[in-house]
């Protein structure tokens, strides 16, 4: 169930990050380039920009989707907890 939080979770921040990333580097290059020059630098300096990315992305969408998996468990275990302890008496 944790693993399954944390990836879901994961794959939606990792998502989110590409995304986000991808938008700025074609905002730079197509708003502050000539437009030939940004058809000829987008590519390039994409390609750059995802080998570098991509692995950051993964382990900081991996840690935030582990650090929230983490979090609703304790709170189920918590709200489990408080249940059985106003059903006892």
């Amino acid at each position: 169930m944790l693993t399954q939080t944390t990836e879901n979770i994961a794959t939606i921040i990792y998502g989110l990050l590409i995304g986000s990333a991808t938008v700025w580097l074609a905002w730079v290059c197509f708003a502050h380039l000539p437009f030939l020059a940004a058809l000829i630098f987008f590519p390039a300096a994409f390609v750059l920009a995802a080998m570098a990315g991509a692995p950051l992305a993964a382990g900081a969408s991996f840690a935030i989707g582990f650090l929230i998996a983490v979090a609703l468990a304790i709170g189920r275990k918590l709200m489990a907890a408080s249940r059985t302890t106003t059903t006892k008496r």
